[in-house]
């Protein structure tokens, strides 16, 4: 069974950003990501990255990189985030690209590359200096791969991924008094029927479904179903999550959220926004094992008790 995406009217009033503190809710063009990212409201703001990371981690992982910790580790990026970084940068045509990434040459002072080489860690040093991702040949083939692919389904032909780019979305949560951000790939112009694209290594429905699962997916939406009300006065008509493979052959599929599963991310949510709200009065921030102070019993779930147990018999006398 397919999803049917249909539209319904909306009307948006993006401003631009003025440079200062977010202190007004709305849609707002110009926000640089790395403000974004940081403490960019006048007063705590999270959004669903930090909201996901309390509920399917903890406080205390979220508080780990938070920008309201002095003390926060600057996590080291992975390829594969680089490679989803860039192929966003790219294939929506965001046009700081080059002052963000560069490219790796292939060779440098007439050598082939090589990470061990002095020339080459030189470039890679004066790289960062510049504060500048390094993205290879290589990956840029892979994104290349991938915009192909995507340029060709019929629902990306249809404009599923068209619509106002690098704009946030901020409003204040009457409950908490914190504030919420969302940042979508694209914000449609004509509707609420949002869509978000996704990097990742297979598009096998059940990958999906685990992929959905373990970044909790339907807390993004949730988010921006609270935010689509605070702003628009509407909640979202849809959600859809636009898969692409980062390797070839690029498959793409598009899955849209049913209702329910958006409002259990919302709910989800909320939830972790108390946990949040909670652990800023507190200025505490536990991890996984909450408070507790004992020891704790660990059983091994029924399956694996009844693998070993079945293994046992063959060698009881």
């Amino acid at each position: 069974m397919t999803a049917a995406l249909t539209k319904t009217t909306v009307v948006l009033k993006p401003r631009e950003w003025d440079g200062q503190s977010v202190k007004m809710p709305g849609i707002v063009s110009g926000v640089p990501l790395d403000t974004y990212h940081s403490d960019c409201c006048v007063e705590a703001s999270i959004s669903s990255s930090g909201l996901r990371q309390i509920w399917n981690q903890s406080p205390a992982h979220y508080w780990c990189q938070s920008p309201y910790n002095p003390d926060r580790i600057e996590d080291d990026e992975t390829d594969a985030l680089t490679l989803g970084r860039a192929a966003h940068h790219l294939l929506f045509g965001e046009k700081d690209f080059r002052e963000i990434f560069t490219l790796r040459p292939a060779s440098i002072n007439g050598e082939t590359w090589h990470g061990s080489k002095t020339a080459c860690k030189l470039w890679l040093e004066k790289a960062n200096a510049d504060g500048l991702t390094v993205i290879t040949s290589e990956q840029l083939k892979h994104i290349k791969g991938m915009a192909i692919s995507l340029a060709q389904h019929p629902l990306v032909k249809a404009g599923l991924l068209n619509g106002l780019i690098e704009h946030s979305i901020f409003a204040k949560d009457r409950e908490t008094g914190l504030w919420l951000k969302a940042r979508p790939d694209c914000i449609p112009t004509d509707s609420l029927d949002m869509a978000d694209l996704k990097t990742t290594t297979s598009v096998d429905y059940q990958r999906l479904v685990w992929s959905v699962r373990d970044y909790a997916y339907q807390m993004q939406a949730g988010l921006l179903n609270m935010l689509c009300r605070a702003v628009l006065g509407q909640p979202l008509n849809s959600f859809s999550l636009c898969f692409v493979e980062k390797t070839p052959p690029y498959c793409v599929r598009v899955v849209t959220l049913k209702d329910n599963e958006i409002d259990r991310g919302e709910r989800q949510c909320r939830a972790a926004l108390r946990m949040f709200a909670d652990c800023m009065k507190a200025n505490h921030w536990p991890g996984p094992g909450g408070d507790q102070q004992d020891a704790e019993y660990l059983e091994l779930d029924q399956r694996t008790q009844e693998i070993i147990d079945a293994r046992l018999k063959e060698y009881t006398r």
